[in-house]
């Protein structure tokens, strides 16, 4: 599977990813004793996805594109936050695209693509 890290913190060596599928997010905690390994908030990463429960758990993470979104979590907030035209209908939602530009500059496959509802 391939996603976008949206959030990370060190000290507790967890993470959220956005995954390509757009289904729920996936976390990842690093397995006690090993080193924490080094990626950040918008970095495209691969990884190993099993469902414990309801939640997908991400293990195995390599880094595919340092940077690849950077601005994805803020962008996803600005969209969660933002008032709709019918405020009681929450049903629909905008759709936040991934920057396929950016990937076809650095010469490589957009992995994540977002489908037209």
């Amino acid at each position: 599977m391939i996603g976008v890290v949206l959030w990370r913190d060190e000290t507790l060596t967890k993470a959220v990813i956005w995954c390509e599928d757009q289904g729920d997010l996936a976390f990842y905690t690093n397995e006690a004793g090993a080193e924490f390994q080094e990626f950040n908030p918008g970095d495209w990463v691969e990884f190993d996805l099993t469902i414990s429960g309801n939640v997908r758990i991400a293990g195995n993470l390599a880094v595919l594109i340092e940077q690849g979104s950077p601005d994805l979590a803020d962008r996803l907030s600005a969209e969660a936050c933002a008032p709709t035209a019918d405020a009681e209908d929450q049903t629909s939602g905008a759709v936040v695209p991934f920057p396929v530009q950016s990937a076809k500059k650095r010469g490589v496959s957009a992995p994540l693509q977002v489908r037209q509802r």
